[in-house]
């Protein structure tokens, strides 16, 4: 069998089902069960250890705007006037969606905010365990977890990327229901309304979930190709309900999308749409920043620019998996080549029916890599403009853990033969980063592995701590720091926190009954942060400051009355 199909896929042959593979499914289902129960209640229980993020202070402006849209039946349109500008052209659902939750005064609205985004990106990290236990096989669905999960990177950013989480939320169901979808000889109407909403929502979030599309025509595509080859005219039947059921996907997709994004409802919906795509394909946004230790421009990337990162930022256990189920994969891909010419050459074209029906068998596979690669190789080839790492493609870290996952199955069967050693050496391995996310926390974000030196060694050298996580920690510390002195009882604190068009905002995440200032020199206390150093030049004395592994991420400074003046 050249290329690889999907483990139990309903279009080849099924193995069959023995006791001890029953038993071992039910142990993974089991386990995922557990190390999903143990992310909730961690996840939960810190969600008010972060503080806003640069880009929630506006996301946290236009979701009861756009909620305001819907609850005045269309009539308030604050949402396109006195939101920040260009955020109309993000779906605002789980804006919205905080927002209701915000209203109900449950806890603080920035707990509020970081519990919904957790909890979403949860939601969508789940979605790996079935879609890699269906194309890939046992255990696979719990490893891609457990990978993810391990990714300090991945798993910080669950909390406070307001729109790059819920789209991972989106894609990672939306490319699910389209494998359950393909996987099938020919679908059926159930999957069809699934696969129509779960696409729509993923366009509903932000334009590139129109991606899903592609994934879909090419999968069922593959579908109409076996019903052909198997069956001739006599699956002319199949053909025609996968030609039904297809378009229908993409109608039900933008139906939903238009009924969820207000930008397209107040327009042509297919104009609206891609004044939003070319807004975000030519982003007007140049700034410079470290990219392993060199002076790059956000738009004038290099080509390597995402691998490079996902090579310095995804664990090295993580890596060396991927980089094994890659070659898994190309390796499958180059034995279907092999002999799809080798039948070319000895039966001509009538003797790539057998392989041609090998590559549609394995449908459910090829989705998941395109879903994993594609993405990425879009973004090289439009030259996008990009920046923050690489959140803006946070939606393929799932898609390349199931990969990983591959690797792994792959080397069981050598593992098995000294398994006490590779188990040692992935517990250690695992024991290393989790020690490493407690220290950083609530910064995991920042986590580096040991090719990029880890945080020390990429510090200066990488853009870290974009968000400006490491604020609120200051914050945290100011308070106890004046709290301790008995200090501003009467006459409240003038903090400046900098931001960066956000320092009139940022009172919002005081817990004392302080002044948020916005001019440096009325200011009695400075916060800065890696990307905003704006006591450089200042008479400003450092008083304390946010470091993780002998590095500063935050600096507190005393500038009028603070102490050390």
């Amino acid at each position: 069998m050249a290329l690889e199909r999907a483990d139990g896929d309903d279009s080849g042959f099924v193995r069959p089902e023995l006791g001890l593979t029953f038993a071992a499914r039910h142990a993974e289902t089991l386990l995922v069960l557990l190390v999903l129960g143990v992310a909730l209640v961690i996840g939960l229980k810190t969600a008010a250890d972060y503080g806003l993020s640069t880009d929630e202070f506006n996301t946290d402006d236009y979701g009861p705007k756009a909620l305001a849209w819907y609850a005045s039946a269309f009539a308030d349109r604050s949402q396109f006037e006195t939101v920040e500008e260009y955020l109309w052209m993000y779906g605002p659902w789980f804006q919205v969606l905080v927002a209701a939750v915000q209203s109900l005064d449950l806890a603080n609205p920035i707990t509020v905010r970081h519990a919904m985004t957790f909890l979403v990106g949860l939601a969508g990290l789940a979605a790996v365990v079935p879609m890699a236990r269906l194309t890939v096989g046992h255990w696979a669905g719990l490893t891609a977890l457990i990978l993810c999960l391990l990714t300090g990177y991945l798993y910080g950013n669950l909390f406070f990327a307001p729109i790059d989480v819920p789209f991972l939320f989106a894609m990672s169901w939306s490319t699910l229901s389209i494998v359950l979808m393909v996987r099938r000889r020919v679908p059926n109407w159930r999957l069809t309304l699934a696969t129509g909403l779960a696409t729509g929502l993923a366009i509903a979030t932000r334009t590139g979930g129109v991606i899903t599309h592609v994934y879909l025509v090419g999968g069922m595509s593959l579908c109409a190709l076996e019903a052909l080859l198997r069956h001739g005219p006599a699956g002319y039947g199949q053909l025609r309900r996968i030609a039904l059921h297809t378009p229908l996907v993409i109608l039900i997709a933008w139906l939903t999308a238009i009924a969820l994004w207000p930008w397209l409802q107040i327009g042509n919906p297919l104009t609206q749409f891609l004044e939003a795509n070319r807004h975000f394909a030519t982003l007007d946004t140049s700034f410079e920043f470290q990219n392993w230790g060199r002076r790059t421009f956000t738009d004038q990337l290099p080509a390597w620019y995402i691998p490079g990162q996902l090579l310095a930022r995804l664990p090295e256990g993580f890596l060396a998996l991927l980089l094994i189920g890659m070659t898994v994969w190309i390796g499958a891909a180059g034995s279907w080549s092999r002999a799809a010419l080798g039948a070319l050459r000895r039966y001509g074209v009538a003797g790539l029916r057998p392989v041609a029906v090998d590559l549609a068998g394995s449908r459910a596979v090829l989705v998941v890599a395109a879903a994993a690669f594609g993405p990425i190789g879009v973004l090289i080839l439009q030259g996008s403009t990009l920046y923050d790492g690489v959140r803006h493609v946070l939606f393929v870290i799932p898609m390349l853990a199931i990969v990983a996952a591959r690797g792994l199955t792959s080397l069981l069967p050598f593992l098995r033969r000294l398994p006490i050693v590779p188990a040692a050496l992935g517990v250690a391995h695992t024991a290393a980063i989790v020690v490493t996310l407690v220290i950083l926390h609530p910064l995991e974000y920042i986590a580096m592995n040991s090719l990029a030196g880890g945080v020390v060694g990429a510090y200066g050298r990488f853009d870290l701590d974009y968000w400006s996580m490491a604020a609120p920690e200051a914050l945290r510390r100011l308070e106890a720091r004046i709290d301790a002195e008995g200090r501003f009882t009467r006459d409240p604190p003038r903090v400046l926190v900098c931001l960066g068009w956000r320092e009139q905002l940022a009172g919002v995440m005081f817990r004392r009954n302080w002044i948020n200032e916005t001019k440096l020199y009325k200011a009695d206390y400075l916060i800065t942060t890696e990307r905003w150093p704006c006591a450089d030049g200042t008479t400003a004395v450092l008083i304390d400051e946010v470091t993780r592994f002998g590095r500063p991420f935050a600096q507190i400074y005393a500038n009028r009355r603070g102490p050390g003046e």
